[in-house]
């Protein structure tokens, strides 16, 4: 489900009720009305009740924020839990998701990239049948088939059961404003009145409401009503709702302390949502300062604040109005500049503060600021070339390890592309996008970017520090390049020198990464103790408390132990791996750990198991368009020896039935299963359970399940809640598997 903002959703019943028909009627409906009239809001609460109602998924891509046309499908990638880290059209990626259920998509704010917003929206309703988009815009997108629905103002009709919806909004804002808020008696014919004059707009309602801490209702009326009659002259066409909300706007704003306009414009530069430091560096404030006046925009509903997040956020009405204001008061070069310095920091701390407990953390705020390093980004190729470079360089666990390779390897050409950047910011920017290539399985490019960088470093004006740090990097990828093409015992060599690189200059962190991989290397060339390598990377990881590399080294670790025929504890370190693995968006790193799971499995002779491990990999390789390959062929030979194996045990019709049960399993639902403690008997379920099992892994539902075993539906959501706390499940997708894995010899039951 969508989630919605936490103040009060009021009125829009006939319109809810009208959506729902229409989204009945067609896979594509939008919704018009000019900007104010709450096309998001609505839409938000309709794609919920729809999906609710349907028992489907909903996704909401918010496109405020999306400056270039060509990044539309990769927000809609953002927006699905796909991570995917392949060199495929986000278009693919966001088939794949949602070829296997139907779901429901809302497009929000389309318009000021509408042409691209109808073509994406076109090719993926062609591609997903089942699929139904909810687009919000101030123009149609004028496709085949789709049902426009233009949104009204609130109505203003007096509702059997209270006040009408305008003069309803206008009570519940001003009461979150301000708890002691009453309209009195002899007010209400007044409020009628003023919501009339700002007809019915509820955001011109919202920020008028703001204004009752201090004024009467006819005071503010009063306040407004010269500004609608120079305006408007009356006109309730979309063009005089329009400059109603813009005389309201206008009257917010002259009514703000100068420190407050300003601070209104300073904000207006953010594309998306903002933290409290970023709304001070941009606003030329401390920390300590900006509170009260922040505070104060957001009682007079300039700013949106998010308490669940902490973060902030203006409407793009708003928005765009600061924007104007700041331009007309030549701010707007400062402001552009402020957050531009202000988001490279956060990049370079990002890098400065990976390795230690915070890794997590660093993601995630990495993750709530991505418009805005993108919007940074986008500036500095305009204005400042070696910034670009520097800013793209320092963002390289955002790409690498936050998921957004894809995203990476788009800014990695058009960074590296630039005219005038210095060799000393090139080569670093090389350097990373040669390892964004190599998760992507593109050695070509990724020699080319290596062999650039190494012919760059002399013209580079580099400290020793940074000498030395383009020197671990330039071997420990050179080392992954010969592992991925197959040659380990060149990738040894390299892997040795980028280590002996980091211990000379001091900086033992930067080894981890050519530790673990050094052990991989010698497990395929079968040296013993390969292992060594690892563990010295494990035992590092944790005295600093890092959780990334010492996932990857635990991962090492499992895959030598397997290749020394020690499963218990190949399987041990797996799990240790995947578990510590969990809060990084890794879907690479899961893979891999799912795969050493399923060979050992298979080993052990639990070959039901081993093949929906193998189904949910697979599946989840697909997903984000990536194969076992990509990691060199001495990874993909035992991969395939399992299938073989799997094959000649279980026969073809088997082993694919299983395999498709893994398949469906979600990527969080996989990682579940794989934690499980194996099981070959009832796990605990009552004769009954299990009947409710058996008939959920045949794909029936719990209305059809109450039907054949003449229970009620309300006992067999009973029965599937205790089913799913007996195993540890969260879904039913499990319970299939589970079932399929365990009594698959069973005769049926009757």
């Amino acid at each position: 489900m969508v989630r919605e903002p936490r103040s009060v959703f009021v009125g829009r019943h006939r319109e809810l009720e009208t959506l729902q028909s229409l989204l009945d009627a067609s896979s594509l409906v939008t919704l018009t009305g000019v900007g104010g009239v709450g096309k998001t809001r609505l839409a938000m609460r309709a794609a919920n009740q729809y999906a609710e109602h349907e028992g489907i998924d909903c996704w909401f891509v918010p496109l405020e924020s999306v400056q270039d046309p060509q990044r539309v499908p990769s927000a809609v990638v953002r927006a699905l839990p796909l991570a995917d880290q392949s060199a495929r059209d986000p278009l693919e990626a966001v088939v794949a998701a949602l070829r296997d259920q139907p779901a429901i998509l809302v497009l929000d704010n389309c318009e000021q990239i509408i042409d691209t917003a109808a073509s994406f929206t076109d090719e993926i309703l062609l591609a997903l049948p089942q699929l139904t988009v909810l687009a919000t815009s101030r123009r149609p997108l004028e496709l085949d088939g789709e049902l426009v629905y233009t949104v009204p103002p609130l109505s203003m009709e007096v509702a059997p059961e209270g006040p009408s919806e305008a003069v309803s909004l206008l009570v519940t804002r001003a009461r979150a404003a301000d708890a002691a808020f009453e309209l009195g008696p002899t007010e209400v014919e007044a409020a009628v009145k003023l919501c009339r004059s700002l007809d019915g707009l509820p955001l011109a309602i919202e920020l008028a409401a703001t204004r009752l801490r201090t004024l009467s209702i006819a005071e503010l009326a009063s306040g407004l009503s010269s500004r609608f009659t120079l305006l408007r002259g009356g006109s309730r066409s979309a063009v005089g709702r329009q400059r109603t909300l813009r005389a309201v706007v206008d009257w917010s704003y002259e009514l703000c302390s100068p420190d407050h306009r300003e601070l209104w414009c300073a904000l207006a530069v953010f594309s998306g949502p903002f933290d409290l430091e970023a709304a001070a560096a941009v606003g030329g404030y401390t920390i300590d300062d900006i509170v009260d006046p922040l505070d104060e925009l957001v009682a007079q509903s300039v700013v949106e604040a998010d308490r669940e997040t902490g973060r902030f956020r203006m409407l793009e009405t708003i928005r765009g109005y600061g924007r104007d204001r700041a331009e007309e008061e030549g701010w707007s070069t400062l402001l552009t500049r402020r957050h531009l310095d202000h988001f490279a920091a956060v990049a370079a701390s990002s890098r400065v503060d990976w390795y230690g407990p915070g890794q997590t953390a660093v993601l995630a705020r990495l993750r709530a600021d991505r418009a805005e390093l993108q919007s940074a980004l986008t500036v500095a190729t305009v204005i400042d070339a070696d910034a670009a470079l520097t800013m793209f360089s320092d963002l390289c666990y955002h790409w690498a390890v936050g998921g957004f390779i894809p995203e990476g390897r788009g800014w990695a050409t058009r960074v590296l592309a630039l005219p005038g950047g210095s060799a000393t910011h090139r080569v670093p920017a090389l350097i990373n996008a040669a390892w964004l290539c190599l998760l992507q399985g593109d050695l070509d490019e990724a020699a080319a970017r290596l062999d650039e960088a190494d012919s760059q470093t002399p013209g580079a004006s580099l400290s020793a520090d940074g000498a030395a740090t383009i020197r671990v990097e330039i071997h420990r990828w050179r080392g992954t390049h010969a592992m991925f093409s197959g040659r380990p015992r060149d990738a040894v060599g390299e892997f040795e020198a980028s280590i002996r690189a980091a211990q000379e200059c001091g900086r033992p962190e930067e080894a981890l990464l050519s530790q673990f991989q050094l052990t991989t290397a010698l497990s395929h060339l079968r040296v013993p103790e390969a292992a060594r390598a690892a563990r010295d990377a494990l035992a590092y990881a944790e005295s600093v408390h890092e959780s990334w590399m010492r996932s990857h080294a635990l991962w090492s670790l499992s895959l030598a132990a397997f290749v020394d025929s020690d499963l218990d504890t190949a399987e041990r370190f797996a799990r240790e791996a995947m578990t510590a693995d969990r809060g990084f968006d890794d879907p690479v790193g899961e893979c891999l750990m799912l795969e050493v799971l399923s060979w050992v499995d298979a080993e052990r002779g639990m070959a039901d198991r081993a093949a929906i491990l193998l189904g949910a990999t697979d599946a989840r390789w697909r997903l984000i368009g990536s194969a076992i390959t990509v990691h060199g062929p001495q990874l993909a030979a035992h991969h395939d020896r399992c299938v073989d194996e799997l094959r000649r045990r279980l026969g073809s019709q088997r082993y694919d039935k299983l395999v498709a049960a893994g398949g469906r399993l979600a990527p969080d639902e996989a990682v579940a299963f794989a934690l499980e403690p194996r099981s070959t008997v009832a796990g605990g379920l009552s004769a009954r359970e299990r009947e409710v099992a058996m008939r959920i892994h045949r794909g029936m539902t719990n209305r059809d399940i109450a039907a054949e075993l003449v229970l009620s539906v309300r006992t067999v959501d009973t029965h599937v809640q205790r089913i799913l706390g007996k195993l540890g499940f969260s879904s039913r997708a499990q319970i299939a598997a589970w079932y399929e894995a365990t009594f698959v010899t069973a005769s049926p039951i009757t």
